[in-house]
């Protein structure tokens, strides 16, 4: 007989989006904007992923059109900061002048794996 995982274990896939999705509506806004920005680094990740998912795979964007995505995923007024952010943790990578920005690989985006490392 094969053992099952516990509910709200990390081998849990159903917990796991039970547990996204209650973050995800403490952060959001009701038009899906991000409301608020978060101090623990488990919360700012699934944040960046939500706004990873806004980017096309193998566009490049300049830093303006970049703002102007992430201006309208947001209500707090602080696109620099989302963008840092964004390349800092490697969801998207930029050339070294700023000039343009890309999704990085989308391998680990939707996986989650990183919520139960709360910081």
């Amino acid at each position: 007989m094969a053992e099952s995982s516990p509910p709200d274990t990390p081998d849990d896939p159903v917990a796991a989006l039970r547990k996204r999705s209650r973050i995800l509506a403490r952060l959001l806004d009701d038009e899906g904007r991000v409301a608020r920005w978060p101090k623990r680094r488990a919360q700012r990740l699934l944040i960046l992923e939500h706004l990873a998912q806004h980017f096309e795979p193998g566009e490049r964007l300049a830093e303006a059109e970049v703002n102007a995505l992430l201006n309208s995923l947001h209500s707090f007024d602080d696109a620099a900061l989302l963008r840092r952010w964004l390349v800092e943790e490697g969801f998207v990578g930029r050339t070294a002048s700023g000039s343009a920005y890309w999704l990085e690989s989308t391998e680990s985006t939707g996986s989650g794996e990183w919520l139960g490392r709360e910081r």
